[in-house]
């Protein structure tokens, strides 16, 4: 039933930011897609080490899922790959 009353997640207020410029963010995302990548790609390599006879393409398609679902959480958690890119990026850039 809907009431018509909208219920959404808190803003911030206006003026009021968390310190880092667009580019400050940016440069974090991009840095945690590129681990996500790299944990992705390491997984993916390990998984073919496993000789358990050979996979089907359903099998296949869901490993992968799963090998992006893992690499993004870690990424997320962090691994220290995202901390060398920024301080790398922050001194070079």
């Amino acid at each position: 039933m809907d009431s018509g009353m909208k219920v959404g997640l808190p803003t911030e207020p206006q003026g009021v930011s968390d310190g880092k410029t667009a580019r400050q963010k940016s440069m974090e995302k991009a840095a945690e897609g590129f681990e996500s990548f790299f944990i992705f790609s390491m997984l993916k390599e390990m998984g073919k080490t496993a000789h358990f006879g050979q996979k089907s393409y359903a099998e296949e398609t869901e490993m992968s899922i799963f090998y992006e679902k893992v690499a993004d959480y870690l990424a997320a958690r962090g691994i220290g790959i995202k901390e060398v890119i920024l301080k790398y990026l922050t001194n070079k850039g």
